[in-house]
């Protein structure tokens, strides 16, 4: 594995971290109630994955082109690493996430008392602290994983588009950088098309995962649906957001070709 691969393993595996771990937020704010202060912090995370997603496309693009100079057509050992990657940050995102609930809920508590992210990031970086972190981890508690077994918190349509969307996220940008290889002539026509792609896996979450989220938030704040229920919601959520990054394995070359014949068509 290139230098190059493995920065890019590294971003990825950020990326999908932070995305996973969002979810814990909602929860962190049902249980402080500071909704504003929780993601105004948990935004910061949003930035640097937003920061490595930026760094990750040129990377993987430069090795591409290095490939396709040098006559390598088709690595696709390279790609298996990275969407691999993206599968092991969600996996640890998942046993992670009672531990970044309890952090981000003492960051919200200790924002009120500094006032200041400059400060907050100043005393929370520092060695008191972190020496401390341990003390807070926390590993997921076994009976949230039974009591999911034969208990359907999610409809079998969410669960679907929990896996598509996650599939499409995960192999997106990947597969019209792929692309590349299948047809050279039109990489970057190909490469250009990534935002497309990830447009479908935007449109699945805001039309309909993330509304139906926001709706049992909602329910468990007024009380009208118990937080236990909840948790339950989001360990199926996570379970499926995995199985989407093991399901991109299997769509990245059929993406790349279509990207391929999109990009055909697009010939004037």
């Amino acid at each position: 594995m290139s230098a190059h691969i493995a920065l890019v393993v590294s971003l990825t595996f950020l990326i999908h971290l932070v995305g996973t771990l969002a979810l814990g937020a909602r929860i962190v704010g049902i249980r402080t109630g500071k909704w504003s202060v929780t993601y105004a912090l948990f935004n910061i995370m949003t930035l640097v994955s937003r920061l490595a997603t930026t760094l990750q496309a040129p990377l993987l693009a430069k090795t591409v082109e290095m490939d396709i100079q040098s006559g390598r057509l088709g690595n696709y050992g390279d790609f298996q690493w990275i969407m691999a990657s993206a599968t092991v940050a969600t996996l640890v995102s998942i046993l992670l996430f009672p531990s970044f609930q309890r952090l981000l809920a003492q960051a919200v508590d200790r924002y009120y008392e500094y006032r200041s992210i400059p400060r907050l990031l100043y005393h929370s970086l520092s060695w008191r602290y972190l020496r401390r972190v341990p003390v807070h981890m926390k590993w997921p508690d076994r009976a949230n994983f039974q009591h999911v077994q034969g208990s359907r918190a999610v409809s079998r349509s969410i669960i679907l588009l929990n896996v598509l969307s996650s599939a499409v996220l995960t192999v997106g940008v990947l597969a019209t950088l792929y692309a590349g290889y299948l047809n050279p002539d039109l990489r970057s026509t190909s490469a250009s098309m990534a935002g497309f792609i990830n447009g479908i896996s935007t449109i699945l979450a805001v039309m309909f995962i993330d509304p139906d989220v926001a709706l049992l938030t909602d329910e468990v704040t007024g009380g009208r649906v118990s937080e236990g229920y909840f948790r339950r919601y989001l360990v199926q959520v996570l379970a499926a957001r995995l199985a989407g990054t093991v399901l991109a394995q299997a769509l990245l070359v059929p993406f790349a070709y279509v990207v391929v014949w999109a990009a055909e068509q697009l010939r004037v």
